[in-house]
């Protein structure tokens, strides 16, 4: 049996080969190119186990590979820092730390998402990225109008009236073109935004586990395919628990004795997930029901930054049994008269 540490780079990958016993078989860099990828891999004798960290094209090498044959296992970057923390950190020294924590069995291991689970998390995130993009091209605009003291009246400078009063404007040379080549490449993201939008829906209202989040006040067709690409498969949570504590939801605890100390969220999971389920809780604290109850309950202990948190942790355990059972949403918590998705009356 071998093990392969691979640290993964743009351009190399720097590959380290240990046995059974501990040590190095051999060491190189392979350049990240499938051709030569699958030229390097294929010489490796099985059975064989490979490590690597989830950075650049990791999860293109992981199928790769996979498909070879060979025994597939992702880190944890952040755990195996804490466990094989190096003196000095060379590429080579991470590729041999990685092979040798996967033969000592210490290696910490990072959730896969399947194929299917890469491609939502691309979709979603590759929609927010443009709409990071259209924000900041908004806020150039306005900051164009600061510079020259002009104050609109409209409850969206971007609507199609504001737009149009954008472009009348009479400018100094500069900022008139500077003005016309944000608003011509604002209107090109938010075409692109509306394609990934039409995607999105598409698959949202194809998908029952999406349909079923969508009972939630606050998540509508992006939201629920951002959960379901984030989460993954429900079934690999034992708990609720856990599935709060993968989102980074979970508070810090230092406790000695009788004394309990809670503090700050422990934000060590899901950056995504967390998120939008802020995101949510702001809409879903409206409805009636057991998550406005708590919201307001802690809002008159701590405040809004506290009880929202607390709102979108309790939304996260109502998601969590949602997808248990395959069943809707219930403000109340309670279970009676509930259908599951697809089931007549």
């Amino acid at each position: 049996m071998l093990y392969v540490g691979v640290d993964i780079h743009k351009k190399n990958l720097q590959v380290c080969v240990v046995d059974e016993r501990g040590n190095q078989v051999s060491g190189c860099k392979v350049a990240n190119e499938r051709d030569s990828v699958v030229n390097y891999f294929s010489r490796i004798e099985l059975p064989s186990a490979v490590a690597m960290e989830p950075t650049h094209n990791w999860g293109a090498l992981y199928d790769l590979l996979e498909g070879m044959r060979l025994d597939v296992h992702v880190a944890h970057p952040r755990n195996v820092d804490l466990i094989g923390k190096c003196r000095v950190s060379t590429d080579k020294g991470s590729a041999y730390k990685l092979a040798a924590l996967l033969r000592a069995g210490f290696l910490p291991e990072a959730y896969v998402a399947d194929p299917e689970g890469r491609e939502l998390r691309r979709l979603v995130r590759g929609r927010a990225s443009l709409t990071r993009s259209s924000t900041q091209i908004k806020n150039q605009v306005h900051a164009l109008l600061r510079e020259n003291w002009i104050k609109t009246s409209f409850s969206d400078v971007f609507g199609v009236a504001g737009k149009r009063f954008l472009r009348k404007l009479e400018l100094a040379p500069t900022s008139k073109l500077l003005l016309r080549l944000r608003l011509d490449l604002l209107e090109k993201t938010q075409s692109k935004i509306a394609v990934l939008d039409e995607e999105i829906v598409r698959r949202a209202y194809c998908d029952k586990r999406a349909v079923l989040l969508m009972t939630v006040k606050g998540i509508a067709e992006y939201s629920a395919i951002l959960i379901l690409a984030e989460i993954g498969r429900i079934s690999r949570f034992a708990r609720a628990e856990s599935l709060v504590r993968y989102a980074g939801l979970n508070p810090t605890e230092d406790s000695s004795g009788e004394r309990i100390r809670r503090g700050r969220l422990e934000k060590a999971g899901s950056s995504w997930l967390r998120w939008i389920l802020v995101e949510a809780a702001q809409h879903t604290i409206k409805e009636e029901g057991k998550i406005r109850e708590l919201y307001l309950r802690v809002l008159a202990k701590k405040g809004h930054n506290w009880a929202i948190v607390a709102a979108a942790r309790e939304l996260l355990v109502s998601i969590y049994w949602m997808l248990q059972r395959m069943e809707p949403y219930r403000p109340s918590g309670k279970r009676q008269e509930v259908l599951r998705v697809g089931e007549a009356r």
